[in-house]
């Protein structure tokens, strides 16, 4: 059958912030009726609530950052931050339930945002801009979901818990050390 098309979506950021609408395909990838990717359509924040922002490192460059979040096999995640100039760009519309987590809850109740660079290295990647933009991202972003601007709520990927004790040793550790 034919593919589902997923429509445009809003830019869901603050004003002057330049944001660029790279969309996540909602698309069939497989012969599987039920192989679609690489999020899920969802209603949020009418349901589920939004609650949490989950702060990532692409572990990769910009540019593969965008291949990979257009890749209808791959997974996507709300929001990619670039390190030189703090570009955003968004993949879903706030309403769509990134696969960014590792952990279905926090994903049917966060927004994901990919910062570009390698946790390991640190200072090199998490420039000044990127942190500027992102900080005036998530600001917008609680404000209007009503998401508590604190510690508990505004998380590393390395603070999501496992599903099992058996998935722990598999769950990533970004955005890392170096991460302020």
């Amino acid at each position: 059958g034919a593919a589902a098309k997923k429509p445009s979506g809003p830019i869901d950021a603050p004003a002057g912030l330049g944001v660029e609408w790279v969309p996540a395909p909602y698309e069939q990838y497989g012969p599987d009726p039920g192989d679609y990717g690489n999020h899920d359509l969802a209603f949020r924040p009418r349901s589920p609530q939004l609650t949490h922002v989950v702060i990532h490192d692409t572990e990769c460059s910009y540019e593969l950052g965008l291949q990979l979040v257009t890749d209808p096999t791959y997974l996507a995640w709300n929001y990619t931050i670039r390190a030189s100039d703090g570009h955003i760009a968004q993949h879903l519309q706030t309403k769509d339930v990134g696969w960014h987590a590792g952990n279905w809850y926090v994903n049917s109740h966060s927004i994901g945002l990919e910062h570009e660079g390698y946790a390991a290295e640190g200072a090199p990647w998490f420039s000044e801009p990127m942190y500027r933009t992102s900080a005036r991202l998530v600001r917008y972003l609680c404000d209007k979901y009503a998401i508590p601007k604190d510690r508990a709520h505004i998380v590393g990927h390395d603070q999501v818990p496992g599903t099992t004790t058996a998935t722990i040793p598999g769950m990533h550790w970004d955005p890392g050390p170096f991460w302020d």
